[in-house]
């Protein structure tokens, strides 16, 4: 009743704003207080405990504990996250959360008292013994026994110490034999990505007190052949323009499933051409596109399946092009003599008013006989570079005046458009001197 009283004086005061703490001198434990007396009232909390702990810790090692609590009606609640937690000695841990982790030092036994505050309730507390024990042996517990090729398999484990302790304590995790086969991406957690079928095994093991690598019995693993086929995805399907991004996913059938299941951790990706995209993990940003676009085969594989999704990269969207003199970027009385060459170049402006020079993707050059004065077209050609080369044999009486024009074509020889939907085109007039 006790404890029901301070909770229901509490929801009162803070109701009518008496503890109004902000900005008043309050520190942080005074508002994590109001916080938390607010979430009481909320749910109902009338009282607070630990949840069961060994008691132990050992030095080296951690411990989450738990803080639940009840209302009228005995109803749980979890509140590790939000209730205030203390250590009686720092120096032998610190505490967040509920997670304890022991500060390292080894001596003889020592004991801290583990507290947990919650809304003004009668804390709870726990006497924990930072233990000494050293470690004896590691058993891997008996099932998972095997699992489909590319799905991970959890595994866990049991550190047992002296005084028949079995406790919480870092290990890591080893494929003994089959490493083609599998790998402990993170070495730290017990979770296997598993690449292929065949027979593995693994083991877990940890330092103890003087160092010496106490090691688990091996485990022998079965990893099925079980995998059917598999797809790949991308959150951007058809075109994507360069510096886009997008995320791809590896979804497999399983022998033992109905619904494709999401193994893109397990699998491979990869590129052709490799240029084309550049990954980071399983997104992708394009890159080196044309204005037609160019093709990319992205590829998945896993346990001897592979399956290809095809994107058309671009590079980003033109405005407009502009023809110039490469030899300065002129674009006005242009000219060149016979037994001469003019080089042109392509400066394009992209969507985003970003330019670029020497621009070559899908350039298509020619001369327009049509409004360029009569001349002799052996004498007189442009190559796909835009290199205007007039010959000495020409023979000029007087100049003349050609029109050069360029255009982004795509693989059809079509005219692109622009972003405001004009072609990508331009020309260009050019006076041919005699010699």
């Amino acid at each position: 009743m006790r404890s029901k009283g301070i909770y229901y004086s509490l929801a009162v005061l803070i109701s009518m704003g008496a503890l109004g703490l902000s900005g008043c001198g309050g520190g942080d434990g005074d508002s994590a207080r109001v916080a938390q007396t607010v979430d009481a009232s909320k749910n109902g909390v009338t009282s607070i405990a630990l949840a069961d702990n060994p008691g132990y810790v050992h030095y080296k090692s951690f411990y989450q504990f738990e803080l639940i609590g009840k209302d009228k009606d005995g109803k749980e609640i979890n509140l590790t996250n939000k209730a205030t937690w203390k250590i009686s000695d720092p120096s032998l841990g610190s505490i967040k959360n509920g997670y304890l982790k022991a500060a390292g030092k080894e001596g003889e036994n020592n004991s801290a008292t583990i507290s947990a505050e919650y809304a003004g309730l009668p804390a709870a507390e726990r006497t924990v013994v930072i233990s000494n024990a050293n470690l004896e042996s590691i058993t891997i517990d008996a099932s998972p026994s095997s699992g489909d090729e590319c799905r991970n398999i959890t595994f866990t484990a049991k550190a047992h110490f002296e005084g028949d302790l079995t406790l919480p304590y870092a290990m890591t995790w080893v494929v003994t034999e089959g490493k083609a086969l599998a790998s402990f991406k993170d070495p730290a957690t017990g979770v296997l990505r598993t690449l292929n079928s065949g027979a593995i095994k693994i083991t877990a093991q940890a330092p103890d007190n003087n160092n010496k690598v106490i090691q688990a019995e091996a485990k022998d693993v079965q990893i099925e052949d079980s995998l059917l086929s598999l797809t790949v995805e991308s959150s951007k399907t058809g075109d994507i323009r360069d510096g886009e991004t997008a995320t791809l996913s590896v979804k497999g059938q399983y022998t033992s499933t109905v619904d494709p299941v999401d193994i893109t951790d397990n699998a491979t990706l990869s590129a052709a051409p490799t240029n084309l995209v550049a990954f980071d993990g399983a997104k992708i940003t394009a890159q080196n596109g044309t204005a037609a676009g160019a093709k990319v085969v992205i590829t998945g594989a896993c346990g001897g399946e592979s399956d290809g999704l095809e994107l058309t990269v671009k590079e980003k969207q033109l405005k407009s092009i502009q023809i110039k003199n490469n030899n300065g970027g002129g674009t006005a009385n242009l000219s060149v003599t016979e037994g001469n060459t003019l080089n042109l170049n392509v400066t394009a402006t992209y969507i985003d008013d970003a330019t670029k020079d020497d621009y070559t993707n899908n350039i298509f050059w020619e001369i327009d006989e049509e409004r360029s004065a009569d001349f002799n077209t052996s004498m007189i050609s442009i190559n796909s570079s835009g290199e205007v080369n007039v010959n000495s044999d020409l023979n000029l009486v007087q100049p003349i005046t050609i029109y050069v024009n360029a255009e982004v074509r795509d693989a059809s020889g079509n005219v692109l458009n622009g972003s405001g939907g004009a072609a990508l085109k331009d020309d260009i007039n050019i006076t041919v001197n005699a010699n």
